[in-house]
């Protein structure tokens, strides 16, 4: 599965300075709502990996721009690129969301999905998942 995937968004993952020319322009508004339906997540859930209230979430998507704002297209995608990569070493979906939403002892009980809302939570959750994939899991 790929970001593209969670998204519903064609973006160019493999070319990064052309990838963040389009996270700069905006990724499409409903990529929100492909997001939301993909992670089986609340408004209330995205709000706040996003760091957006809830009420500015919902004038976003009421919005009548077709883009969403930069700085909230990069945060979305870097929250669903962790979806992805935990879709991927889990090799399927409901077992990656269940982990992601279950406190986890190499983060002292913390839940991984609580920890997307910041770029150095996003990391660590990212760094454990790849350890699991490699099979390194202290």
């Amino acid at each position: 599965m790929t970001t593209d995937d969670i998204l519903g968004a064609s973006l160019s993952e493999d070319e990064p300075l052309k990838l963040m020319d389009e996270l700069k322009a905006g990724l499409p508004s409903k990529a929100l709502d492909t997001f939301k339906a993909s992670a089986r997540l609340s408004d209330d859930e995205i709000a706040e990996m996003l760091q957006v209230g809830a009420r500015t979430l919902t004038r976003t998507r009421a919005s009548q721009r077709k883009r969403l704002p930069a700085d909230l297209s990069d945060r979305l995608f870097a929250i669903a690129s962790v979806y992805a990569l935990a879709i991927d070493v889990f090799h399927d979906r409901s077992t990656a969301f269940g982990w992601l939403n279950e406190p986890q002892f190499a983060f002292r009980g913390r839940i991984p999905r609580k920890l997307l809302s910041s770029e150095l939570g996003r990391r660590e959750v990212a760094s454990l998942l790849q350890r699991i994939e490699h099979g390194m899991l202290a």
